[in-house]
């Protein structure tokens, strides 16, 4: 490898960082080993790349550190476990990177997808391996892999008739924070974050709404909470609610009406960042990706769990969501001047 460091070097960097649980056989073979004792194995794989993911510069000043990148490669791929009621027990990572790299970004990262599984509780999942390379940009593909532990999974296409929706975790956060990175401010400075840190500038709010963007916290553990408590239907909101929503309702052959007022109650920290940069809540928290928070179908007669918020209901008829009363593009219409369906990375 060219670039100022060798392959061996980089992949001792990594190592070096690299804390998890032990799995059966880890980095140094050929292959690494996980133990099945389910005897099914769940498994997902998503790839964050510069220049459509993130950016190494943002308009705002914004340097992305490899933390940032290491956290949220980890933390959309445990989000997708998380949402089929499982519990993560391994992943293996595939970083390509350009020439301009150095092991200083790298030993970043490695502490990203550390602190990334300690803090989000997949206390459980052993970084098994990966692989590394040269690209023309910096680009991360994790695998994840986790067990249903007995249980059954959780499908986006259990929806019934009469269920209520409800969601754990954020809406909003994180679309807020790629609008504030995206924004010249004139205050700001090119500042790599380090263990926290952000421009001095920037508010506590507009601060949680970019860590919200750079760092998603996903709530790991929620999803085979919600599992062994009979959730319908599950999946993660990686697109936004509105997308993601109209999803369940497509593999469920349902009808789902959205709450028209969750601006109010789901938007409280947002009316900051939003007067900041001129953003429109209601986008945020309607059509917004990126927060990784679980959306299910309960049981009306059923308590919901700790930390699941209601949004909307379920009815019989043919696939389509509604947001009150209107189709969801013309009530997004309405409110912003602009129909949003979401994050799609082909648009």
């Amino acid at each position: 490898m060219s670039g100022g460091f060798t392959e061996n070097e980089l992949i001792e960097t990594l190592l070096a960082g690299y804390r998890s649980a032990a799995p059966l056989l880890g980095p140094g073979d050929d292959a690494g080993i996980l133990a099945v004792p389910d005897g099914r194995l769940v498994t997902s794989i998503d790839t964050i790349t510069e220049d459509q993911d993130f950016r190494r510069v943002w308009p705002s000043g914004y340097r992305t550190t490899g933390y940032d990148v290491g956290w949220k490669s980890v933390a959309q791929n445990l989000s997708d476990i998380n949402a089929m009621g499982a519990r993560p027990t391994g992943l293996v990572t595939s970083l390509s990177l350009p020439e301009d790299i150095d092991l200083d970004w790298v030993a970043s990262f490695a502490q990203g997808v550390t602190e990334a599984l300690e803090q989000l509780g997949a206390h459980d999942c052993a970084i098994v391996g990966g692989d590394v390379g040269r690209g023309s940009e910096i680009s991360v593909t994790t695998t994840t892999f986790g067990s249903l532990d007995g249980g059954d999974p959780v499908l986006r296409s259990g929806a019934r008739p009469g269920d209520v929706l409800a969601v754990c975790g954020t809406l909003g956060l994180a679309a807020a924070g790629v609008d504030v990175l995206e924004h010249a401010l004139p205050e700001s400075e090119v500042s790599e974050l380090r263990l926290g840190e952000l421009p001095r500038d920037w508010s506590e709010s507009v601060r949680s709404a970019v860590v919200g963007q750079l760092r998603p916290k996903p709530p790991i553990g929620s999803g085979p909470e919600a599992r062994a408590l009979g959730v319908h239907a599950m999946l993660d909101l990686s697109d936004g609610l509105v997308r993601d929503a109209e999803r369940m309702a497509k593999a469920s052959e349902v009808s789902v009406q959205l709450d028209p007022d969750l601006v109010g109650s789901q938007g409280a920290g947002l009316e900051q960042p939003a007067r900041l940069i001129g953003g429109e809540l209601h986008r945020w928290v309607y059509a917004g990706g990126e927060d990784f928070a679980l959306l299910g179908a309960f049981d009306a007669s059923a308590d919901l769990p700790m930390r699941w918020v209601q949004v909307g209901s379920v009815t019989a008829g043919d696939p389509s969501l509604n947001i009150g009363e209107e189709t969801a593009g013309d009530w997004l219409t309405r409110q912003s001047g602009q129909a949003s369906g979401g994050w799609d990375p082909f648009c």
